[in-house]
């Protein structure tokens, strides 16, 4: 049997009615000022949500009929990235904490598009992408990162322009993918990402290769990266254009060391998510201090 209908509509007592106005008024204004999220350089949305990672895709460029960028002597992007994602997947399973799938496990034709919608479905929480660059004019090996954003220069447009040929993305489908640009989140965790691989991939390489430049970490309109909800970059892992660089490329050996040096900067990424959030509102130091 349910309350009595005279209970339901019992009277308030003085006291409620006192607590009621005396209840301090909302500032709507302030509820939906998220103004330090996304201004505050020490703040990190993953970390202040606790945002975890369970799902990583790696995603190997070209394959199929896209050979990607090939060598003089023959060597095609598209098997070297295939073979060292098929190896940092299993590396990274092996901690036993993380979902890790490819977009392609074998020599297929895929479209971006495809691509997006597999990490999509697959609800991943970080997307990588492995690619060797191609550059005939250098002499020396780059290693550079991206996440997404508006291209820096020309030669990034140039990039883009190549990776996202025959991306079979239709222009409504890309009209919602621009509205995630303004993704806090995803754009500060790619970045951080970016980072932490560019980082481990270049100063591990660089004990073996003098010469090998820094590109460093750069932003460009890969359609890629933007529609994947997660986190996303793309790796540019080596020049297969360099002589010397293919020759080595196409020792499993060395395939094995690029791969351990990618993980080397995901994990990294992955152990330093949850930092302190150290800046508050200004009562926090009465609040900690104990002072009134």
């Amino acid at each position: 049997m349910g309350p009595s209908p005279l209970l339901a509509f019992a009277p308030l007592r003085t006291n409620d009615m006192m607590r009621r106005a005396s209840a301090p008024r909302l500032n709507a204004a302030r509820l939906l000022d998220y103004s330090l999220f996304f201004n505050d350089k020490q703040v990190r949305l993953s970390s202040v949500f606790g945002l975890d990672v369970q799902t990583i895709v790696i995603d190997p460029g070209h394959g199929g009929r896209d050979p990607g960028a090939i060598g003089a002597m023959g060597t095609q992007e598209k098997d070297i990235v295939l073979d060292i994602a098929k190896r940092l997947r299993d590396q990274l399973k092996q901690s036993g904490k993380y979902n890790v799938i490819l977009t392609r496990d074998t020599d297929r034709t895929m479209s971006l598009a495809a691509r997006v919608k597999f990490a999509n479905a697959a609800r991943a929480d970080l997307f990588i992408s492995l690619h060797v660059n191609a550059l005939p004019q250098k002499q020396f090996d780059v290693i550079e990162t991206y996440y997404y954003g508006p291209p820096s220069n020309s030669y990034t447009l140039r990039l883009a322009r190549q990776e996202n040929r025959d991306s079979k993305i239709h222009a409504g489908d890309f009209r919602n993918m621009i509205k995630k640009i303004g993704d806090t989140m995803k754009e500060q965790e790619s970045a951080t990402l970016a980072v932490s691989i560019q980082h481990s991939l270049f100063t591990n390489v660089k004990r073996y290769d003098k010469s090998i430049a820094d590109a460093g970490i750069k932003i460009a309109p890969f359609v890629v990266l933007l529609g994947v909800n997660a986190p996303s970059v793309l790796v540019e892992i080596s020049c297969i254009t360099n002589k010397a660089e293919e020759v080595k490329l196409d020792l499993p050996s060395y395939r094995k060391k690029i791969t351990s040096y990618l993980e080397e900067g995901i994990t990294t990424y992955l152990t330093q998510r949850h930092i302190q959030v150290v800046k508050g509102d200004n009562n926090d130091d009465k609040v900690h201090n104990g002072s009134s």
